[in-house]
């Protein structure tokens, strides 16, 4: 018996060979020579595809989006999207109410969200109240758990005993945030009775409702006049939804499910059943959907993994909702309490459109797998991220999938029985009806029990209760055909794991779904499940020309590899590494899903339109600051492609064989597809062609980034496939740390574009902490792995991207004579010393209470590290320093390292000088590699973008250059600069900038609306001003109620600032507040990062002043607008100049640059000390008017005060300045 790598003679793979060098004739005997894969078995349908994929014209037009490259595009964003908790508020006024149903009735409102409820005043005998009050709830929590919330809005009928539901209305939160300015003002919610649905409306109530977030922005809308108002024109509803919205059922059927979790493993009820030792399943599986704010759920299972149920659940509601998503759990019963197993999230604007006409479509999904994420699948009695199961945060492990449908059908009059309702109903078996009814009756823990007996089915018809029923299925959705996936996967470096984990031997585990899994994962030999029936394809697949071969055996399961033991990485106790250095361990598993892989194919082709679109329009915005001609001739290119891009990936649907198992959505989302794709072309093509009207390059930009925002949205395939790939690290089998996979971005296909981002690619994965991560949490572990994921067909092409040099190392299994990777041997070594030439940073995180840090950085390279020097009190440092890796081992190809080198991660910290350090961000960058034998050449120095999670913490100016040394002479390496006195090597004089003085001039003038900080106002103010490590301070403001403006106006700084404008550090502005025995506190802070703007440059005069008075101006970023701080400027002292010369009463200027029109000399010299004095003194009259009633000030305004106003200032302030004297 052999496995998928037997019959190989796997010989060392030499650069430019392609795919494995095989010499298989000695296993083969008499049989020809022939490769694994791609005969006549594949059939005329893949046939068809290679024809269709392989045609050149496609190729042509797709090869821009598939590079070819051995490493995985470089990602500088260590953390990928968390769930944060934020603070959110929830703003209700309920104002009044018109045309309730009834006579004599006291009205009263309710409102509940969640398990919160609050009420209106009860109004006596009106059927219009008006209340006008105002209810606020809070939520603190994740934005997409607040999004599913609903707000429940009842009108009551008060009465002494129990109150009388007059009507009703619910909107989810998720709506309401997507309205502009996050609210509805001044609408009419239609209110429904529930009970009867035929009835309409029961009246309608008047209110506000807002949701606003932290930093969001509150808008004050326009009230609109009460006389008369339309309510119909005015309801409650987003726009572009119809004023009459009928009623509809929402049918969710639940056919089965598969893999769920044998054992619950989260409650103590459990333990009885766990000691019996029953071969039993320990799951009595349910399935809860929630939707609209309505439950329903199936029959438990009793004692089965793999349930069936075949039975619907339909939901009422009008249509279109204003709820967005649909909720389905699988819950566990247990003899105490029940545990949810897991939760999945379907959302309706994913499964529909919403278009007029023919174009659009109701939701409508499946008969489709969902896959289900949760904890770890560990047979643990306790569940410590039991969260995970109930939709908190992402799923770390695969736990099961089921298969569901779900359809609308919309009620035209009123909820009488539909046809399609009908027909279910009449096929339904009057057996199978008894038997779901006496389980139904068993079933102890169904909600409303005795009501729902009560409660009659004409009732249930016309009522919005959730119904539950059975239902038959048809024999065509059983006929799934299963087809084999083989996914390898070899580890090139696991460095960086957190020293917490201990010095345990490591392993990792890579499974998807329950294959390869090893606490319930399908084995080798046992977990072929039902799926033998096209063996013989197998068969002949994976083993032509072997005759013995087992169905059942096939490749064997490595999806662990072997222990190793952590060593300490060099320079920094805190991280450890394997030293996987020549042998890189290999994992390969075999797994078997359903056969609709074309969904994936065409989520990644879209995906790789779109990120060609982004990066090409990041380029455009580089291109910008050059030239504009060439950014715009670039962005018609980008255009162009994407015009082609679309047609092609249109006859690629077009051509798509007939024979694939497509569902209804399937074959909407494709037109779909070819309506938004042919929309944006013809978008595209009058932006080129500029048809209609000249657009600008901001306007085209604008364009192409919707164009990308909406194709993203087209990549989102509802309907799973193949699950998520999960990589574990297991330390003395516990679980610690994992990263998850998505299945098409590792997925393999013939077609380049269809392939995923990062098959057959090494990418770098941050292992993460499962469940709720700490604050300041940081990486556990850095591992680089191939990965590789597709059908056995193309199992050929499973090494064909290795990095080249490798030889192959056999694990045999002695039990049944299975072959399969175990390792590959990279034995040619390299060594090289990498030189992390680490300049400066910008814009860092303020992690001290001062508004500022004291930063350093650690560069982590292989199983190396080393930490710069700390500069103190400052967001932007200069470190000026060059850490040297000497020794660095790296193997495989030289010329292969050169192109795709390792990745070095940089990370920064606060230091504190009690405690730990504080992490404040993180980047990842690529070394410049040098060849002993090429000619060496300075690197350049370059920003990389730093991240502190999802936030944006600055950019570190550094560069990196990995040196290969030379066998012969080692010490043959470009020379350095001496070390200072702490052995510390500065960045060489050839890579660092070259630095002119700067002399930089701050007009403070004042502050203004300044917020209270600690609950207190601010009182006593001061300004400090900082760029690159030198600054200045204003004048402490005494009082800030009495006069916001600064006593001591201007003041200058000199600093050393790079010549290319490109380098230049940011300009920060900090503000303070003064209190009692000398202590500050923090008011806020803004970061300048483009000086260029506020540069001087104006030719010499003809009349030369010394060369010592260089006057720049800039002043304060007024707290109008803080981020525009359009009068500091900046000035280069060697060629550019302002000069004044200054005498009692006399003041000359030679100012030639025209966009400074300063007033002409000889008005000045009569009249700026009078007019200065008396227009200071206008302007703090104005100054004063305007903060209590501010205008909206234009382009006008401000250039007139720069030319009349702000020169006349100023002279008027030297002048004073020089009387003191």
């Amino acid at each position: 018996r052999k496995g998928l790598f037997s019959g190989m003679k796997l010989k060392k793979k030499k650069k430019g060979e392609k795919g494995l060098t095989i010499a298989n004739k000695d296993v083969l005997g008499d049989h020809d020579e022939r490769t694994i894969l791609l005969h006549d078995a594949l059939g005329e349908k893949e046939e068809g595809e290679e024809d269709l994929m392989n045609s050149d014209a496609l190729i042509n037009v797709f090869g821009s989006l598939s590079p070819n490259r051995k490493r995985a595009k470089l990602v500088t964003r260590i953390h990928e999207d968390e769930m944060k908790s934020q603070n959110y508020q929830i703003a209700i006024t309920i104002i009044e109410a018109r045309q309730l149903v009834g006579e004599n009735i006291d009205p009263v409102v309710i409102i509940e969200i969640g398990d919160e409820k609050k009420q209106t005043t009860v109004k006596e005998g009106t059927n219009a109240p008006f209340y006008n009050e105002y209810f606020v709830f809070d939520f603190v929590g994740p934005q997409v758990l607040l999004f599913d919330k609903i707000i429940n809005i009842s009108v009551m009928h008060n009465k002494l005993i129990g109150s009388v539901l007059i009507g009703s209305f619910k909107v989810d939160l998720g709506t309401v945030y997507s309205q502009p300015g996050h609210q509805f003002c001044d609408k009419w919610a239609l209110l429904t009775d529930p009970a009867d649905i035929r009835t309409g409306a029961k009246g309608y109530l008047k209110c506000d409702i807002s949701v606003t977030g932290k930093g969001d922005a509150i808008q004050a809308t326009q009230k609109m006049a009460d006389t008369e108002e339309q309510i119909e024109k005015n309801l409650l509803i987003p726009k572009g939804f119809p004023s009459e919205r009928p009623w509809a059922r929402f049918y969710v059927r639940i056919y089965k499910a598969e893999g769920l979790p044998k054992m619950n493993s989260s409650i103590m009820a459990n333990v009885t059943k766990a000691f019996i030792g029953d071969s039993k399943d320990l799951v009595d599986p349910y399935v809860v959907v929630m939707f609209a704010g309505q439950m329903g759920r199936t029959t438990v299972q009793k004692n089965c993994a793999d349930p069936m149920w075949h039975e619907q659940i339909i939901f009422k509601e009008m249509f279109p909702p204003l709820c967005r998503r649909v909720k389905i759990q699988v819950w566990d019963e247990g003899s105490m309490n029940d545990v949810a197993l897991a939760t999945h999230f379907i959302d309706l604007k994913k499964i529909s459109n919403e278009q007029d006409g023919d174009k659009g479509f109701l939701p409508t999904f499946g008969p489709a797998w969902i896959n289900l994420y949760g904890s770890p699948r560990n047979h643990s009695l306790i569940d410590e991220h039991q969260e995970l199961n109930e939709g908190f945060g992402e799923g770390v492990s695969f736990r099961g999938r089921l298969f569901i449908e779900i359809a609308v059908e919309i009620l035209s009059g009123g909820a009488r029985e539909s046809k399609f309702s009908s027909i279910i109903k009449s096929a339904k078996l009057s057996t199978k009806d008894k038997d779901f009814k006496s389980v139904k009756g068993k079933d102890k823990t169904e909600k409303a029990g005795e009501d729902r007996k009560s409660a009659s089915p004409s009732d249930k018809m016309n009522s919005t209760e959730v119904e539950v029923e059975p239902f038959d299925v048809p024999l065509e959705i059983y006929e799934e055909k299963f087809e084999e996936f083989l996914l390898f996967g070899t580890f090139f470096e696991v460095t960086m794991i957190d020293r917490k984990v201990g010095d345990k031997p490591i392993t990792f585990e890579v499974s998807v779904g329950n294959f390869g899994s090893i606490t319930d994962g399908v084995s080798a030999g046992a977990g072929r499940k039902k799926k033998t029936h096209d063996g013989e394809a197998e068969e002949n697949l994976l083993h032509e020309g072997e005759d013995d071969i087992s169905h059942d055996l096939g490749v064997p399961l490595i999806s662990t590899t072997l222990p190793e033991k952590p060593l300490i990485t060099h320079g920094n106790r805190n991280y450890q590494y394997l030293p996987y250095d020549e042998r890189k361990p290999c994992i390969c598993v075999k797994s078997y899903w359903g056969n609709q892989t074309f969904r994936l194919y065409f989520s990644n082709t879209l995906e790789k339109i779109a990120d060609h679109l982004e990066e090409s329009l990041e380029h455009i915005k580089d291109l910008i600051k050059v030239s504009e001609t060439e950014a715009e001739e670039k962005i018609k290119k980008t255009l162009n492609d994407f015009i082609s891009q679309s047609r092609a990936f249109m006859t690629i649907t077009e051509k798509t064989p007939k024979g694939l198992n497509y569902t209804a959505l399937d074959k909407k989302r494709l037109m779909l597809f070819k309506q938004e794709l042919e929309a944006m072309s013809s978008d595209a093509k009058e932006i080129v062609q500029q048809q209609k009207k000249k657009m600008s390059l901001d306007e085209m930009i604008r364009e192409t980034q919707m164009f990308i925002d909406k194709i993203r949205f087209l990549v989102d395939e509802p309907q799973n496939t193949v699950p998520d790939v999960f990589i574990w690290m297991l330390s003395n089998n516990k679980r610690i740390a994992y990263t998850r996979v998505p299945a098409k971005n590792i997925l393999y296909s013939p077609a380049k574009e269809q392939r995923g981002k990062d098959c057959g690619k090494i990418k770098t994965h941050f292992l993460k902490l499962p469940g709720k991560r700490s604050l300041g949490w940081t990486v556990q572990a850095k591992v680089d792995i191939y990965l590789w994921l597709g059908p056995a067909n193309y199992a050929h092409s499973v090494m064909e991207n290795l990095p080249v040099g490798y030889e192959i190392e056999l694990l045999s299994n002695t039990n049944s004579g299975l072959s399969s990777p175990a390792c590959l041997l990279y034995k040619t070594l390299h060594l090289f010393q990498l030189r992390a030439h680490m300049y400066q940073a910008r814009g860092l995180i303020a992690a001290d209470s001062t508004g500022l840090s004291d930063p350093f950085a650690k560069v982590t390279f292989t199983s190396h590290c080393q930490t710069t020097k700390i500069i103190s009190q400052t967001l932007s440092p200069t470190w000026n320093q060059t850490l040297l890796f000497n020794s660095i081992v790296l193997h495989g190809d030289r010329e292969e390292i050169t192109q795709f080198p390792p990745e070095i991660v940089v990370e920064l910290y606060d230091d504190d000088a009690v405690g730990k350090a504080e992490y404040i961000g993180s980047t990842v960058a690529v070394p410049v590699v040098r060849l002993a034998h090429q000619r060496y050449e300075p690197p350049k120095l370059s920003y990389h973008p730093v991240y502190c999670g999802n936030l944006s913490g600055g950019d570190l100016l550094a560069t990196f250059e990995l040196l290969e040394i030379p066998e012969s002479d080692p010490d043959r390496l470009p020379p350095m600069d001496p070390p200072d006195v702490g052995q510390i090597y500065p960045v060489p004089a050839n890579i660092r900038p070259v630095l002119s003085k700067y002399r930089v001039e701050v007009l403070f003038w004042g502050v203004r609306e300044l917020k209270k900080v600690q609950l207190l106002s601010v009182d006593r103010p001061q300004v400090l001003i900082e760029c690159a490590g030198k600054g200045v301070k204003s004048s402490v403001i005494q009082s800030y109620k009495k006069n916001p403006n600064f006593t001591g106006l201007a003041d200058w700084f000199e600093v050393e600032l790079p010549e290319n404008e490109l380098l230049h550090p940011p300009l920060s502005i900090c503000v303070v507040d003064w209190r009692a025995f000398g202590r500050s506190t923090l008011v806020g802070t803004h970061t300048i990062n483009c000086l260029k703007q506020f540069l001087c440059k104006t030719p010499l005069g003809p009349q030369a002043a010394p060369k010592g008075l260089n006057i720049e101006e800039s002043e304060d970023a007024s707290p109008e607008s803080s981020q525009t701080a359009e009068l500091s400027r900046e000035e280069q002292v060697l060629t550019d100049h302002i000069y004044a010369e200054v005498e009692q009463g006399k003041f000359t200027v030679i100012e030639p640059d025209s966009s400074l029109t300063a007033p002409p000399a000889t008005e000045l010299e009569h009249s700026a000390p009078e007019t200065g004095k008396e227009r200071k003194q206008k302007d703090m009259k104005k100054s004063t008017r305007r903060s209590t009633k501010r205008r909206r000030r234009t382009i006008a305004d401000e250039s007139a005060e720069n030319v009349i106003d702000w020169w006349s200032k100023y002279y008027a302030s030297v002048l004073r300045m020089q009387k003191v004297r």
